[in-house]
């Protein structure tokens, strides 16, 4: 189902699927009216305008996930509240999402591709996580107690795609301000989004949270987030590269280039954590953190959107250990204390 307020969009966004081998099987004008239709057909997805008159977007959301939730992309622009709206509605119980905005009228080709590939992924998310992601809501923010970072000497590597957000969100929620170890994460999003991303991420944290520029040193009590379009790296000194390389397994950043190099560096010390997404980014970097006596933890099947990077990674016996989303913070919390102990 497509639901938009502009006539020019639905048909659009219809033409796109149509063109992907995909159906439009109904449409609908505002929330109101989708929920009117919802009641009689149920589709496999929902592509979702944010703002709409009488009942937007986040309203929608809130009552389709209350009463029968089902796979829901937000495709829509900015609009007045910038990119902060998109993570509302991941909070809300969006799935995924795609802004206009990043994609003028001269890459339809590359937007329709992009569209494909997050439709056909919503299809294959668990009702069961979507029906159970209250966890998410934005915590209020958190006053930084500002000190001088030390030198870590442990380091918890995070890595997520699809379903991921709201749980990245939780944990670093729920993270002291002394936890002894870096963190870094790499969560698989559009360019003009990681920026928004950890704002928002530092604003419900104790600890501090930037999107990486390059050069800073791993250290306690900072979590720095991968730029969209570009892979981050563990280089010498424990500072942080950043590079446009090649994409790995079709993504960048990647999750195992990011794993592996923090492995060689931290060895031991390293605890690798890998949440919801589809595909296989991360498998091999968890691989090489658990033969590196490193330890591995991996969002549990009932609570993941997309259970994929996290079963291929279990399937290869490379995770120690499946969490449930709501536990991840406690778990990485006593893997830092216990890491490279042995």
């Amino acid at each position: 189902m497509v639901v938009d307020d502009s006539p020019y969009m639905r048909r659009l966004l219809s033409d796109m699927v149509a063109s992907a081998g995909m159906r439009v099987t109904d449409a609908a004008a505002d929330g109101q009216e989708a929920l009117r239709k919802l009641a009689r057909r149920r589709p496999d997805v929902v592509l979702l305008d944010l703002e709409m008159p009488r009942m937007d977007g986040l309203e929608f959301l809130e009552r389709v996930m209350e009463e029968n939730p089902l796979p829901v992309v937000a495709v829509s622009g900015h609009g007045q509240r910038g990119a902060q709206i998109f993570f509302d509605a991941l909070e809300s119980g969006a799935v995924d999402f795609l802004p206009l905005n990043d994609h003028g009228s001269t890459n339809l080709q590359g937007l329709e591709s992009l569209l494909a590939i997050k439709i056909r992924a919503a299809a294959r998310a668990n009702p069961d996580a979507l029906a159970h992601r209250r966890l998410a809501r934005t915590p209020l923010p958190k006053p930084k107690i500002q000190a001088p970072h030390a030198s870590a000497s442990k380091v918890v590597v995070i890595g997520g795609s699809t379903g991921a957000p709201t749980v990245v969100q939780h944990i670093l929620s729920e993270l002291p301000r002394d936890l002894p170890a870096g963190l870094l994460i790499v969560q698989h999003m559009l360019a003009s989004l990681t920026g928004a991303f950890a704002r928002r991420l530092n604003e419900v944290s104790e600890l501090e949270v930037k999107e990486a520029a390059g050069g800073e040193v791993v250290t306690d009590g900072l979590a720095l987030l991968a730029p969209g379009d570009h892979h981050m790296v563990v280089g010498p000194k424990h500072r942080v590269e950043l590079n446009q390389g090649p994409k790995r397994q079709g993504v960048r950043p990647s999750i195992n280039a990011l794993m592996v190099s923090a492995s060689e560096v931290f060895r031991d010390n390293t605890v690798g954590v890998l949440l919801s997404g589809m595909g296989h980014d991360g498998a091999f970097g968890m691989k090489i953190i658990k033969r590196g006596g490193g330890t591995t933890m991996a969002q549990d099947e009932g609570s993941s959107v997309i259970f994929g990077m996290a079963k291929t990674a279990f399937g290869e016996k490379s995770v120690d250990k499946l969490v449930p989303a709501g536990r991840m913070s406690r778990e990485i919390v006593r893997a830092v204390e216990e890491v490279g102990e042995e």
